[in-house]
Protein backbone atom coordinates (compact mmCIF):
# COMPACT_ATOMS: atom_id res chain seq x y z
CA UNK A 1 0.00 0.00 0.00
CA UNK A 2 1.45 3.10 -1.07
CA UNK A 3 2.01 5.69 2.07
CA UNK A 4 -0.10 8.84 2.25
CA UNK A 5 1.01 12.09 1.67
CA UNK A 6 2.81 13.58 4.54
CA UNK A 7 2.42 17.62 4.95
CA UNK A 8 2.41 20.43 7.17
CA UNK A 9 1.38 24.47 7.01
CA UNK A 10 3.15 26.65 4.61
CA UNK A 11 3.21 28.70 7.87
CA UNK A 12 5.21 26.39 9.46
CA UNK A 13 7.84 26.58 6.85
CA UNK A 14 8.07 30.50 7.10
CA UNK A 15 8.60 29.63 10.85
CA UNK A 16 11.17 27.51 10.35
CA UNK A 17 12.76 30.01 8.17
CA UNK A 18 12.29 32.76 10.80
CA UNK A 19 14.03 30.70 13.92
CA UNK A 20 16.39 29.20 11.84
CA UNK A 21 17.74 31.99 9.88
CA UNK A 22 17.57 31.30 6.23
CA UNK A 23 14.75 31.51 3.59
CA UNK A 24 11.46 30.31 2.51
CA UNK A 25 12.76 27.89 -0.33
CA UNK A 26 15.55 26.69 1.94
CA UNK A 27 12.76 25.98 4.78
CA UNK A 28 11.04 23.81 2.33
CA UNK A 29 14.12 22.01 1.79
CA UNK A 30 14.45 21.16 5.34
CA UNK A 31 11.14 20.27 5.06
CA UNK A 32 11.05 17.82 2.44
CA UNK A 33 14.11 16.34 3.75
CA UNK A 34 12.48 14.59 6.62
CA UNK A 35 9.95 13.31 4.37
CA UNK A 36 6.90 16.53 3.92
CA UNK A 37 5.69 16.35 0.78
CA UNK A 38 2.59 18.68 0.34
CA UNK A 39 1.72 21.50 2.30
CA UNK A 40 -1.55 23.32 3.72
CA UNK A 41 -1.37 26.65 2.24
CA UNK A 42 -4.38 29.08 3.45
CA UNK A 43 -5.72 32.57 1.73
CA UNK A 44 -3.87 34.61 3.90
CA UNK A 45 -0.43 33.30 2.52
CA UNK A 46 -1.76 33.59 -1.24
CA UNK A 47 -3.09 36.93 -0.88
CA UNK A 48 -1.21 39.01 -3.00
CA UNK A 49 1.22 36.83 -4.06
CA UNK A 50 -0.16 32.93 -5.03
CA UNK A 51 1.70 33.57 -8.03
CA UNK A 52 4.43 33.71 -6.25
CA UNK A 53 3.85 30.75 -3.71
CA UNK A 54 2.70 28.41 -6.74
CA UNK A 55 6.55 29.25 -8.16
CA UNK A 56 7.99 28.38 -4.70
CA UNK A 57 5.94 25.12 -4.35
CA UNK A 58 6.32 24.21 -7.75
CA UNK A 59 10.35 24.34 -7.40
CA UNK A 60 10.58 22.70 -4.42
CA UNK A 61 8.10 19.91 -5.42
CA UNK A 62 5.36 20.50 -3.00
CA UNK A 63 1.68 19.40 -3.34
CA UNK A 64 -1.24 21.18 -2.11
CA UNK A 65 -3.35 19.45 0.19
CA UNK A 66 -5.99 21.61 1.31
CA UNK A 67 -6.36 25.26 1.41
CA UNK A 68 -8.07 26.94 4.83
CA UNK A 69 -10.70 29.48 3.54
CA UNK A 70 -12.17 32.26 6.03
CA UNK A 71 -15.24 33.06 5.45
CA UNK A 72 -17.43 35.89 6.80
CA UNK A 73 -20.86 34.88 6.68
CA UNK A 74 -21.90 35.80 10.17
CA UNK A 75 -21.78 39.48 8.96
CA UNK A 76 -21.68 39.36 4.48
CA UNK A 77 -24.17 37.05 3.00
CA UNK A 78 -22.38 37.80 -0.35
CA UNK A 79 -21.04 34.21 -0.94
CA UNK A 80 -20.09 34.92 -4.57
CA UNK A 81 -17.74 38.16 -4.18
CA UNK A 82 -15.89 36.61 -0.78
CA UNK A 83 -15.65 33.06 -2.85
CA UNK A 84 -14.32 34.35 -6.09
CA UNK A 85 -11.02 35.60 -5.13
CA UNK A 86 -10.35 32.45 -2.93
CA UNK A 87 -11.63 30.30 -5.87
CA UNK A 88 -8.80 32.24 -8.12
CA UNK A 89 -6.53 31.47 -5.81
CA UNK A 90 -6.80 28.31 -5.24
CA UNK A 91 -6.84 27.54 -8.78
CA UNK A 92 -3.18 29.39 -9.16
CA UNK A 93 -1.45 26.90 -6.11
CA UNK A 94 -3.18 23.86 -7.66
CA UNK A 95 -5.64 23.51 -4.55
CA UNK A 96 -8.83 21.24 -5.00
CA UNK A 97 -9.95 20.89 -1.54
CA UNK A 98 -11.17 24.33 0.61
CA UNK A 99 -10.86 23.66 4.52
CA UNK A 100 -13.89 26.29 5.25
CA UNK A 101 -13.38 28.35 8.34
CA UNK A 102 -17.23 30.13 7.47
CA UNK A 103 -16.97 32.75 10.11
CA UNK A 104 -17.48 33.27 13.69
CA UNK A 105 -20.44 34.28 16.71
CA UNK A 106 -20.07 37.80 17.20
CA UNK A 107 -20.20 38.42 21.01
CA UNK A 108 -24.00 39.05 21.81
CA UNK A 109 -25.50 37.84 18.38
CA UNK A 110 -28.78 35.33 18.23
CA UNK A 111 -26.38 31.76 19.05
CA UNK A 112 -29.62 30.01 16.67
CA UNK A 113 -30.28 32.64 14.44
CA UNK A 114 -26.71 34.01 13.32
CA UNK A 115 -25.39 30.19 12.70
CA UNK A 116 -28.31 29.40 10.88
CA UNK A 117 -27.24 32.45 8.19
CA UNK A 118 -23.92 30.78 8.07
CA UNK A 119 -25.18 27.40 7.30
CA UNK A 120 -27.09 28.96 4.66
CA UNK A 121 -24.17 30.66 3.22
CA UNK A 122 -22.09 27.86 3.71
CA UNK A 123 -24.21 25.63 1.03
CA UNK A 124 -24.61 28.51 -1.40
CA UNK A 125 -21.03 28.28 -1.23
CA UNK A 126 -20.96 24.25 -1.33
CA UNK A 127 -22.72 24.45 -5.18
CA UNK A 128 -20.39 26.94 -6.27
CA UNK A 129 -17.40 25.05 -5.15
CA UNK A 130 -18.90 22.07 -6.88
CA UNK A 131 -19.38 24.12 -10.29
CA UNK A 132 -15.47 25.16 -9.66
CA UNK A 133 -14.58 21.52 -9.23
CA UNK A 134 -13.58 22.20 -5.73
CA UNK A 135 -14.40 19.96 -2.57
CA UNK A 136 -15.25 20.93 0.86
CA UNK A 137 -14.17 19.91 4.31
CA UNK A 138 -14.81 21.71 8.15
CA UNK A 139 -12.55 21.17 11.19
CA UNK A 140 -12.92 21.12 14.48
CA UNK A 141 -12.25 25.14 14.71
CA UNK A 142 -10.64 25.98 18.08
CA UNK A 143 -12.23 29.06 19.14
CA UNK A 144 -14.99 29.12 21.54
CA UNK A 145 -16.77 32.08 18.80
CA UNK A 146 -17.04 29.10 16.33
CA UNK A 147 -20.24 27.08 15.14
CA UNK A 148 -17.84 24.40 14.35
CA UNK A 149 -15.58 23.85 17.26
CA UNK A 150 -17.09 20.61 18.05
CA UNK A 151 -18.44 17.47 16.79
CA UNK A 152 -22.10 18.84 16.75
CA UNK A 153 -21.47 21.86 15.43
CA UNK A 154 -19.49 20.08 12.39
CA UNK A 155 -22.55 17.49 12.04
CA UNK A 156 -24.86 19.97 12.07
CA UNK A 157 -22.98 21.71 9.32
CA UNK A 158 -22.58 18.31 7.17
CA UNK A 159 -26.35 17.27 7.66
CA UNK A 160 -27.22 20.78 5.87
CA UNK A 161 -24.85 21.22 3.14
CA UNK A 162 -24.41 17.86 0.19
CA UNK A 163 -20.74 17.03 -0.15
CA UNK A 164 -19.27 18.88 2.87
CA UNK A 165 -16.98 16.81 4.87
CA UNK A 166 -14.95 16.74 8.45
CA UNK A 167 -11.31 17.55 8.74
CA UNK A 168 -10.59 15.52 11.91
CA UNK A 169 -8.62 17.96 13.67
CA UNK A 170 -7.12 15.36 16.49
CA UNK A 171 -5.79 18.50 18.68
CA UNK A 172 -8.90 20.89 18.57
CA UNK A 173 -11.47 18.73 20.61
CA UNK A 174 -9.12 18.89 23.64
CA UNK A 175 -9.97 22.44 23.05
CA UNK A 176 -13.67 22.59 23.23
CA UNK A 177 -13.53 19.87 26.16
CA UNK A 178 -15.06 16.79 23.71
CA UNK A 179 -13.10 13.09 23.43
CA UNK A 180 -11.16 12.81 20.26
CA UNK A 181 -11.87 9.54 20.63
CA UNK A 182 -15.60 9.88 21.30
CA UNK A 183 -15.88 12.41 18.48
CA UNK A 184 -14.09 9.83 15.65
CA UNK A 185 -16.78 7.60 16.18
CA UNK A 186 -19.60 10.26 16.00
CA UNK A 187 -18.16 11.15 12.81
CA UNK A 188 -16.98 7.95 11.57
CA UNK A 189 -17.73 7.60 7.51
CA UNK A 190 -17.28 11.12 7.36
CA UNK A 191 -13.75 12.29 7.59
CA UNK A 192 -12.34 13.66 4.03
CA UNK A 193 -9.19 15.13 5.69
CA UNK A 194 -6.97 15.01 8.93
CA UNK A 195 -4.96 17.45 10.86
CA UNK A 196 -2.13 15.44 13.56
CA UNK A 197 -1.90 17.69 16.43
CA UNK A 198 -0.91 16.92 19.55
CA UNK A 199 -1.32 19.04 22.65
CA UNK A 200 1.48 19.52 25.20
CA UNK A 201 0.69 20.70 29.32
CA UNK A 202 4.46 21.93 29.30
CA UNK A 203 6.47 24.72 27.64
CA UNK A 204 8.98 21.86 25.95
CA UNK A 205 8.54 23.18 22.57
CA UNK A 206 6.89 26.67 22.94
CA UNK A 207 6.09 29.08 25.66
CA UNK A 208 2.73 30.59 23.46
CA UNK A 209 -0.37 29.26 25.58
CA UNK A 210 -3.63 28.56 24.70
CA UNK A 211 -6.24 27.46 26.75
CA UNK A 212 -9.35 25.35 26.95
CA UNK A 213 -12.73 26.71 26.73
CA UNK A 214 -12.65 25.72 30.61
CA UNK A 215 -9.48 27.76 30.94
CA UNK A 216 -6.68 25.10 31.54
CA UNK A 217 -3.47 25.94 29.36
CA UNK A 218 -2.08 23.97 26.94
CA UNK A 219 1.29 24.14 24.40
CA UNK A 220 2.30 22.85 20.69
CA UNK A 221 3.83 19.46 21.21
CA UNK A 222 5.30 16.80 18.78
CA UNK A 223 3.01 14.40 17.31
CA UNK A 224 3.02 11.57 19.49
CA UNK A 225 4.30 12.93 22.31
CA UNK A 226 1.59 15.11 24.09
CA UNK A 227 -1.66 14.37 26.25
CA UNK A 228 -4.20 13.69 22.98
CA UNK A 229 -4.59 9.59 22.15
CA UNK A 230 -2.21 9.93 18.91
CA UNK A 231 -1.77 6.05 18.24
CA UNK A 232 -4.92 5.26 18.98
CA UNK A 233 -6.37 7.74 16.19
CA UNK A 234 -4.44 6.98 13.64
CA UNK A 235 -5.58 3.76 13.76
CA UNK A 236 -8.83 4.46 13.89
CA UNK A 237 -8.50 6.36 10.70
CA UNK A 238 -6.57 3.75 9.18
CA UNK A 239 -8.79 1.27 10.27
CA UNK A 240 -11.70 3.33 8.59
CA UNK A 241 -10.29 3.26 5.74
CA UNK A 242 -8.78 7.07 5.32
CA UNK A 243 -6.49 7.14 3.12
CA UNK A 244 -5.88 10.85 2.56
CA UNK A 245 -3.38 12.96 3.36
CA UNK A 246 -2.03 13.80 7.02
CA UNK A 247 -1.27 17.40 7.76
CA UNK A 248 0.94 17.30 10.88
CA UNK A 249 -0.12 21.15 12.63
CA UNK A 250 2.07 22.62 15.54
CA UNK A 251 1.27 26.34 15.69
CA UNK A 252 3.38 28.23 18.02
CA UNK A 253 5.81 25.64 18.25
CA UNK A 254 9.81 26.29 18.50
CA UNK A 255 12.02 25.21 17.34
CA UNK A 256 9.37 24.41 14.58
CA UNK A 257 12.07 22.52 12.46
CA UNK A 258 12.99 19.88 15.54
CA UNK A 259 9.30 19.54 16.42
CA UNK A 260 8.43 18.94 12.59
CA UNK A 261 11.19 16.27 12.38
CA UNK A 262 10.07 14.30 15.83
CA UNK A 263 6.48 15.03 14.30
CA UNK A 264 7.12 13.28 10.82
CA UNK A 265 9.53 10.54 12.50
CA UNK A 266 6.55 9.23 14.90
CA UNK A 267 4.19 9.05 11.86
CA UNK A 268 6.42 7.46 9.68
CA UNK A 269 7.01 4.93 12.10
CA UNK A 270 3.69 4.35 12.87
CA UNK A 271 2.53 3.71 9.20
CA UNK A 272 5.33 1.29 8.65
CA UNK A 273 4.81 -0.45 11.64
CA UNK A 274 1.13 -0.64 9.75
CA UNK A 275 2.74 -2.18 6.78
CA UNK A 276 2.04 1.09 4.93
Amino acid sequence: MQQPAIATFYDHIADIAKQEGCSVPEALREAGKLGVTALEVSCFNTAGQADKLAGELSEAGMGVTAMPSFFSFESDTDVESQAEKIFADAKTIGARKLLVIPGFIPEGADREACPRQIIDCTKRLGELADRAGFVLTIEDFDNERSPISDSSGMLRFMDAVPGLTACFDTGNFYFAGEDALDAFERLRGRIGHVHLKDRSLTEDFGTEPRKTVDGSPMHPSPVGAGVIPMGELLEKFMDGGYNGPYTIEHYGAEPMLECLKRSVEWLRARLGEAGI
